[in-house]
C-alpha cells in the first residue's frame, strides 16, 4: 500500500472514529429536575385542539348563516341580497371561523419552555409541547435526551 493511499485510509478512520464519539455524546441522556415551567403564547399554528375545533365549526357556521343572511336580505333588496351573497360565499367561513376562535380564547398554553438543573448543576432550557409535560411539574426529575429544537424530556 502506497504513503497516499494509507494516508486516505487513516483519514477516513479518523473521520468514522469522530462520527462515533459525537454521536454517543449527543445521544447522552441528562438527568435532572425541572425548575420553571412557563407557558408560551399560542400563535400562528401553534394553537390548542379545542381553538381548532372552535375555529372549524365557526367556519361551518359563518358559512350556511352568511347565506341564509344573504338570502333574507335579498327579499327586502335584490341588490344588498346579491352583496351579502358574495361576502357570505367570499368571507363567512373566515368570518365565522375567527369569531369562533375568539369566543373559545387561546386555551390552555400548547407549548412550554421547561427549565431543567441538570445534575451536573447546568441549565438547560427547552420547549416541549404540553402534551409530553402531562404528569410533570416543578421539582420532577426528568431525562432530558437529544438537543437543541430535538431535545425532549420524559420523567426519570
Amino acid at each position: 500500500m502506497n504513503i497516499r493511499t494509507s494516508l486516505k485510509v487513516g483519514f477516513f478512520t479518523l473521520l468514522i472514529a469522530m462520527l462515533a464519539i459525537g454521536s454517543a455524546a449527543l445521544a447522552k441522556e441528562r438527568r435532572g429536575s425541572i425548575e420553571e415551567l412557563v407557558p408560551i403564547e399560542n400563535r400562528g399554528d401553534d394553537r390548542t385542539e379545542e381553538t381548532k375545533r372552535a375555529r372549524r365549526m365557526g367556519e361551518k357556521i359563518g358559512r350556511i348563516g352568511g347565506v341564509a343572511a344573504a338570502f333574507g336580505i335579498g327579499k327586502a333588496s335584490p341588490e344588498a341580497g346579491l352583496f351579502a351573497g358574495q361576502l357570505a360565499i367570499n368571507q363567512g367561513d373566515a368570518i365565522g371561523g375567527a369569531i369562533a376562535e375568539r369566543a373559545v380564547g387561546p386555551g390552555p398554553a400548547a407549548r412550554y419552555m421547561v427549565k431543567v438543573r441538570v445534575d451536573d448543576g447546568s441549565v438547560l432550557a427547552i420547549t416541549q409541547p404540553r402534551e409530553r409535560l402531562e404528569g410533570l411539574g416543578i421539582g420532577s426529575r426528568v431525562v432530558v435526551e437529544g438537543t437543541g429544537d430535538d431535545a425532549w424530556l420524559s420523567a426519570e
